[in-house]
C-alpha cells in the first residue's frame, strides 16, 4: 500500500475560517500583525504613507506566497488525481481476479475434481481460498485508499479557493494603494484613505490567518491519520464470497 500511495504535498484548511470563527485565534493574528508593523490606528493615522509602503511590500509578500502555495497545491491535487486512479485500478483488477476464482471455485467443488488451474496456476482448495482472501483483502485496501484520496482532493479544493481570493483581493489593494500614496502626499488624510487603510489592515489580518493556518504535510501523513480516524472495515468472510 505504502507503494501506492507514495509522497506528495498535500495542505489542511484552517486559514479565514479560523480568524472568524475563534475569536481568541483573530485577537492573536490581530496582535501579530502590530507587532510586525506597528500599525494601530494612531499610527495609521499619524504616518499614511508609512503605512501604506509597509502594506504594498506585505501585500506583495503575501502574493507571491500564496502563488508558492497554490503551484504547489495543484502539483499536490495532479499527483493525488493519479493515486486515486491507479487505486482504482488495482481495485477492478482485483475485483476481476477474484471472480475468476469464485467461478472456478464453484465449478470445481461441484465436479470435486482438486486443484484447479485458475490464472495458469494449479490451485488447491485451500491454496485457493488463501489466494481470495488476499484480494479480498486488497480490494479493500485500495478502496480505502481512493476514499481517503477523495477527502484530500475535497479539501485541497477549499484551499485552493481560499488562496484565490486571498491573492485576487490583495493585488486589487496594492493597486489601489498605488494610488492613494499620492492622494495622501497632496492631501494629506481624508477619510477615504482612512476607510482604505483598514480596509487593507483588515486583508492582512486574513493573509496572516490563512498564512499561520498552513501545514504542509505528505500524503503517507495525511492517509495514516486518515486511517486512524477511521475504524477499519474487515474484508468479507472468504466462504461467504465464494458462495454468493
Amino acid at each position: 500500500m505504502g507503494k501506492a500511495v507514495g509522497l506528495v504535498l498535500a495542505v489542511v484548511v484552517l486559514g479565514v475560517v479560523a480568524y472568524f470563527a475563534f475569536p481568541g485565534f483573530k485577537a492573536e493574528v490581530n496582535k501579530r500583525i502590530d507587532k510586525v508593523g506597528g500599525w494601530t490606528d494612531e499610527a495609521r493615522r499619524q504616518n499614511p504613507v508609512g503605512f501604506i509602503e509597509f502594506s504594498e511590500r506585505k501585500l506583495k509578500e503575501n502574493i507571491d506566497l500564496f502563488e508558492t502555495q497554490r503551484a504547489n497545491l495543484v502539483t499536490a491535487r495532479s499527483k493525488l488525481e493519479d493515486i486515486k486512479r491507479e487505486n482504482q485500478q488495482k481495485q477492478a483488477f482485483a475485483e476481476k481476479q477474484a471472480e475468476e476464482f469464485k467461478l472456478a471455485f464453484k465449478k470445481t467443488s461441484a465436479a470435486g475434481s482438486w486443484p484447479v488451474q485458475v490464472a495458469g496456476k494449479p490451485y488447491s482448495e485451500a491454496d485457493l481460498k488463501s489466494q481470495v482472501g488476499l484480494l479480498l483483502k486488497e480490494m479493500t485496501g485500495f478502496e480505502s485508499i481512493v476514499k481517503q484520496v477523495d477527502a484530500a482532493l475535497a479539501k485541497s479544493e477549499g484551499k485552493h479557493a481560499d488562496l484565490v481570493n486571498r491573492i485576487n483581493e490583495s493585488k486589487g489593494k496594492v493597486a489601489l494603494l498605488g494610488a492613494q500614496k499620492a492622494i495622501v502626499n497632496i492631501n494629506k488624510l481624508t477619510a477615504d484613505t482612512e476607510k482604505l487603510m483598514a480596509d487593507v489592515q483588515d486583508v492582512l489580518v486574513q493573509n496572516e490567518a490563512l498564512a499561520s493556518g498552513t501545514t504542509v504535510r505528505t500524503v503517507d501523513e495525511l492517509m495514516k491519520e486518515a486511517m486512524q480516524a477511521t475504524p477499519s472495515q474487515a474484508s468479507p468472510a472468504v466462504d461467504a464470497f465464494l458462495n454468493s
